[in-house]
Parts: C-alpha cells; sequence; structure tokens
C-alpha cells in the first residue's frame, strides 16, 4: 500500500516547484533587463556620432567654404585670434610666410598716399607679388606695422616671401644680402642693369635718375666732383666693384648706393694718382674721360698707361700736325652711335632737356658697345652727339663713356709721355690675337705697323 508523504515533504516539493516555474517564467525577463542599458547607450552613440558627422560634413561642405571666402574678402579679420585659428585648420597655406613664385623678376609697384594695408595687398595680389592677401596682411599684424606702411615707388620680386615685403615698405632691412658685380667699362645704363638683376628692392627708375642727374648736395660731398660741368651725370665715376648689399633697407636706398660707390672711388684716388694727374696738366675729370678710354682700348695691364700716353699727348698737342688735337678712339664713336639709337630726341646730360629714352628694365638686353661696320671718319653721329665723333672732333668726348678701374686712373697718371708715342694698333704677334698693340711715333712708323698688323692678323 501506498504511503502517503508527511506534510513537510509536501510542502518542500511543492515550493521548490514554485521556485522552477518563477524562474522558467523570469529568466527571459532579467536578461532582457541587463541587455536594455547597453542597447540604450548604444543608440545615443550611434545617435550622437551621426549627427557630429552631419555637422562636420555640413560644415565642410557648406559653411566652412562661405567663411574662407567671407575671410578672403576680409584679409584685415586676421587680426582676430578665432578666424587665424579657422584659417589654420581649414586652409593653413593661405597664411604661409612663402614667395607667390620663385621666378626671379623685377615689378614695379607704387603705392599711393594713404592706401589701406587691405588696399596695398590688393595691389601686391594684382601685380603677382603675393600669392594669399591673408598671408600678407597676417604679416603686417605679426610685424606690428599695421597702418604704417610706406607710399612710393618700390621694386619688387614674386621671390620675396610676405614678410620680406612688408619690410620692404618699411625700408627694414631684411633677408641675406645680395651681392652686384659692377664690372669695368660699363657705362650708367649698364650699371643699372646689373642692380635689376639682383634681388634689391631699391626703385631702378630712381637709382638711373639719380645717376644721370645727382643733386648738388650730393656733389658737394666729394671733392673730386668738384670740376664736374654742371648738368653733367655720374658717368665715369662709378667704382667697378663687387659688393654686398641688403635687399631693402636705408643702406639699399638709391642715395646710399651711389654715395657708397663714390666714396669708393674718392678712396682709391689716393693722392699718388691726384698729384700725377695735376703734374700732366689734366684736371681729374679729364684725367676720368681719358681713363674710360684708355678702360675700353686697353686689354693688356702693362699697355694702359702706354695707351694713356697717346691720349694725353694728343689733347694736350692739338697743334701736332699728325694728330691734330684728334683721338680717333672707337670706343667713342660706341658711345655715340647706341646713345643716338636709344636717345633719339636727345641726350638730357648733353642738352639739357629730356629725350625719349628706352626703358629701364629694357637697358639689358642692349648691346651698348657694338662692332664698328664703317672706318671711323666715317661714323654718322647726331648732332648732338658730335663730341664723341674723335676722328673728326678735335680734344676730348664731353663727357667720360665708362666706369674705369683704378689701373687705368692711375695709367692716367703714370702715362709715359716722355716716350713720344702718337699711335697704336692692334696687332696678332705669331697670328694670334692677344689684345697687344704696335706703339709709334710717327704716321709712317704707324702705317708700317698697320700693314705689319694687317698681315699678321689675316688668318686670326
Amino acid at each position: 500500500m501506498t504511503r502517503r508523504p508527511a506534510p513537510g515533504d509536501y510542502e518542500e516539493r511543492r515550493n521548490a516547484r514554485i521556485r522552477q516555474l518563477r524562474e522558467q517564467r523570469e529568466g527571459p525577463m532579467r536578461r532582457r533587463r541587463r541587455a536594455q542599458p547597453i542597447l540604450l547607450i548604444l543608440w545615443i552613440g550611434g545617435s550622437i556620432t551621426l549627427l557630429v558627422a552631419a555637422l562636420i560634413f555640413g560644415f565642410n561642405s557648406f559653411f566652412a567654404p562661405r567663411v574662407m571666402a567671407w575671410v578672403e574678402a576680409n584679409p584685415g579679420a586676421i587680426e582676430h585670434g578665432l578666424v587665424q585659428d579657422f584659417v589654420q585648420w581649414y586652409r593653413p597655406e593661405a597664411m604661409a610666410d612663402t614667395p607667390a613664385s620663385d621666378q626671379q623678376q623685377r615689378i614695379t609697384v607704387e603705392i599711393p598716399q594713404g592706401a589701406t594695408d587691405a588696399r596695398i595687398g590688393q595691389l601686391l595680389y594684382d601685380e603677382g607679388l603675393i600669392a594669399s592677401q591673408i598671408a600678407f596682411q597676417y604679416a603686417v599684424i605679426t610685424s606690428e606695422r599695421e597702418g604704417t606702411l610706406a607710399a612710393g615707388t618700390f621694386d619688387l620680386s614674386p621671390t620675396l616671401r610676405p614678410s620680406e615685403i612688408v619690410a620692404a615698405l618699411q625700408g627694414v632691412p631684411f633677408g641675406p644680402t645680395t651681392t652686384v658685380t659692377l664690372r669695368e667699362g660699363l657705362r650708367l645704363e649698364e650699371i643699372v642693369a646689373a642692380f635689376s638683376q639682383s634681388e634689391m628692392t631699391t626703385n631702378m627708375e630712381e637709382l638711373a635718375a639719380m645717376l644721370q642727374a645727382p643733386p648738388a648736395d650730393l656733389l658737394n660731398g666729394f671733392d673730386f666732383l668738384a670740376d664736374l660741368p654742371a648738368g653733367r651725370s655720374l658717368e665715369g665715376y662709378i667704382v667697378p666693384e663687387t659688393l654686398e648689399y641688403q635687399l631693402s633697407g636705408p643702406d639699399s636706398t638709391p642715395r646710399a648706393v651711389i654715395t657708397r660707390l663714390l666714396t669708393l672711388f674718392g678712396d682709391r684716388l689716393t693722392p699718388e694718382i691726384r698729384d700725377g694727374i695735376a703734374a700732366k696738366g689734366l684736371t681729374i675729370d679729364e684725367a676720368v674721360i681719358i681713363a674710360s678710354i684708355v678702360e675700353r682700348e686697353a686689354v693688356l695691364p702693362a699697355e694702359r698707361p702706354l695707351i694713356a700716353a697717346v691720349y694725353i699727348k694728343r689733347f694736350l698737342e692739338p697743334d701736332n700736325p699728325q694728330t691734330v688735337g684728334l683721338l680717333n678712339a672707337d670706343p667713342t664713336l660706341q658711345y655715340g652711335l647706341v646713345t643716338g639709337e636709344v636717345r633719339p630726341i636727345g641726350h638730357p646730360m648733353l642738352t639739357g632737356t629730356p629725350g625719349a629714352f628706352l626703358p629701364v628694365d629694357g637697358w639689358g638686353a642692349v648691346d651698348w658697345w657694338p662692332q664698328l661696320q664703317v672706318a671711323g671718319g666715317d661714323v654718322a653721329l647726331e648732332e648732338y652727339l658730335l663730341g664723341f665723333q674723335t676722328y673728326t672732333q678735335p680734344g676730348l668726348p664731353p663727357m667720360p663713356i665708362a666706369a674705369p678701374r683704378t689701373d687705368s686712373i692711375a695709367a692716367v697718371a703714370n702715362a709715359p709721355l716722355d716716350e713720344g708715342y702718337l699711335f697704336f694698333v692692334a696687332g696678332c704677334p705669331n697670328g694670334v690675337r692677344d689684345g697687344s698693340h704696335y706703339f709709334s711715333r710717327t704716321l709712317a712708323e704707324h702705317s708700317a705697323n698697320v700693314e705689319k698688323a694687317r698681315n699678321e692678323c689675316a688668318g686670326a
């Protein structure tokens, strides 16, 4: 017979069953409660991520370009830190202190009186001197030069950084120095062309004007210019030298550059050279004129004094029947010919009136010393240039024709006049053009030397 369970056992089994059924019923709910916070967090995070992505995409594609366009239209706004931060983030190259180009060229820009920084930036941008007006304005602000940029004419280059252009417009020294080499025998136009090929921001028109018409107070500072005729240029008085200059600054202004070169010229005009010139009965200006011709004629250093002696004797002995005061100097003809071509109306240093003239930026392309195509006496010059026709006009030309080296001036001071040479002709010893000349005292000797040189040089 079946034994009935004890009351205690029954209760225990019943409670166990209830707990089992409860666990079966509540298990999924408990798992759902644990999963709900994680899903909620993931949902919120995803929503925020999508929102941020949408905002960034929208800002980059819609708002940022418009903000940048506004900054470009108002470059002065770069003074505000928030704007700087935005540009640095969105387009950092717009603030970079980098040149607009690596193409070296000289561009003249006129900054009008009262022009704002923004107006100046626009002018520079229009001329291709800067790639970014923002970078220029940033350079103005960081250098603390707002509203202080100078008016005037400046020669600038797109190879300059915006900060360097700002310094140039303030006349502040900046950057590495540049080297300018002035070779011996250059005329003033070639000297200006040599400066224009450098990176100096000196305005070449102003430099040329001061060389051609130096102010009286500049001339008065140098005693060797005391004999310079009124209205004359500084042709012949610019010392040939290789010097370093700041790209910009007070030492690179036209007056400072010319003053430095004249000071060097005076330093090299030693007491011995001055005494030698005076002993020849010459003024310093006459000596410089003769030295400039010697510079263009002489090739061998040893012959400089001999060539100088020939010209001095011809000049000082106008009654000599063999030469009748004629220099017969081919370089003076070359000077007159080219001057007539580039100044068809007149040479202001010779006529006192302005003449039509090739612009300064074209001076470097001119052949200033062409070979003569006809005999010296047949070279036709404009009437106002007849003084350079030394085959038909006695005496010295009206001005020097080139920049002589110190040795050429010393050659004039030390010229051996007692040798009595009146003629010379380029020779070709052993059939070689070596720059040497044959010197003679009489026309008969000279004629023989000419024939000798012709035969020697026939195959050279």
